[in-house]
């Protein structure tokens, strides 16, 4: 018998980070398509996204990429189209952040969430 992941995602995992989350935004840059020599971003795309912040263990500060300032983000898969990537950056509370990496959650073929470690 197969364990459902989907269900538990939305059962439990999204309904306790809608209840404990806020809101937020992934901002993607949208490829340029005029002459190559012209930027390479034309612009970005928002996506609206429910994110609750934690923090990291001590055991990810030492000799990591966490830095002072840095903040992680359990991010909602629920109604988000795309994939968070590290050419994304994230909008929280009007401060915006890059994203330096991107962990999924994912026990079984679902993602359940995303570990989003994002910077100033």
């Amino acid at each position: 018998m197969a364990f459902d992941y989907a269900t538990l995602r939305d059962e439990t995992v999204e309904r306790l980070i809608a209840v404990f989350g806020k809101a937020g935004k992934v901002s993607v840059n949208v490829p340029a398509t005029g002459a190559p020599y012209e930027s390479q971003i034309d612009g970005e795309a928002l996506h609206d996204v429910t994110l609750v912040q934690t923090q990291f263990r001590k055991t990810d500060n030492r000799g990591t990429l966490v830095e002072m300032g840095d903040v992680l983000y359990l991010v909602s898969t629920q109604g988000v189209i795309i994939d968070p990537a590290l050419a994304n950056r994230i909008i929280v509370d009007g401060v915006t952040y890059q994203i330096v990496r991107v962990d999924p959650l994912k026990p079984g073929p679902v993602v359940m969430l995303w570990f989003l470690h994002a910077r100033k």
